[in-house]
């Protein structure tokens, strides 16, 4: 089947590899700004490696029956999550190789208190970008102009409901962790930087299922 010109896909949190692999693959990438909000996803969410194995990082987010649409979910600052989210990452990879490289990028993104999910996750997409330098376009669109795009619809495929494996996109191309003797795979983007540095986006292409 012929590849189209763009990929559709949903914003998430600290993407995980498979989500990377899918952008490196196209060029031209849109993500839909007003579709239902969808929880239990990786939209808010990302999953890291610690010494006692995966943890999941969670942003919280204010939810009420007017605020469905994901453009206008809003970032729920009551708890100190973003304290909670730097201390797991330095506690996790503070001894890994690149880590004091990436760090002050990552926690000054997070330290901007976004009001909105779309905004932080776009900002930490884009400085994520530049460190595996892809070089990528990404279009904000809405349902309604949907319509006048040839793509490929990826929305909701990455996610944490079902196995990577079932998927066909990516596939486990092995580096060396923090923590741990058994080899984690799909972790978030973040585990693969921290560890590899500019040598994560090889991982990346060499993670290619086809």
């Amino acid at each position: 089947m012929k590849k189209k010109k763009y990929i559709l896909i949903e914003s998430q949190y600290f993407p995980n590899l498979e989500y990377f692999v899918l952008i490196k693959n196209h060029d031209n990438i849109i993500i839909n700004i007003d579709g239902v909000y969808k929880k239990r996803t990786f939209r808010n969410r990302c999953v890291i490696l610690g010494a006692n194995g995966k943890i999941n990082l969670s942003v919280p987010i204010i939810t009420s029956s007017t605020s469905k649409i994901f453009k206008d979910i809003k970032i729920d600052y009551s708890e100190d999550w973003v304290k909670i989210h730097m201390r797991s990452l330095q506690t996790s990879y503070g001894k890994s190789p690149f880590f004091s490289y990436y760090k002050d990028y990552f926690f000054d993104c997070l330290n901007m208190r976004h009001n909105f999910l779309i905004d932080l996750n776009h900002d930490l997409l884009t400085l994520i970008c530049k460190f595996l330098n892809l070089k990528k376009t990404f279009s904000y669109i809405d349902e309604k102009t949907l319509n006048s795009y040839d793509f490929d619809d990826f929305r909701n495929i990455v996610n944490p409901k079902s196995l990577y494996s079932s998927r066909k996109i990516y596939h486990t191309c092995q580096y060396v962790h923090v923590f741990g003797k058994d080899f984690a795979p799909n972790l978030s983007i973040m585990d693969l930087l921290f560890s590899e540095g500019p040598s994560s986006l090889d991982v990346i292409n060499n993670s290619d299922f086809f």
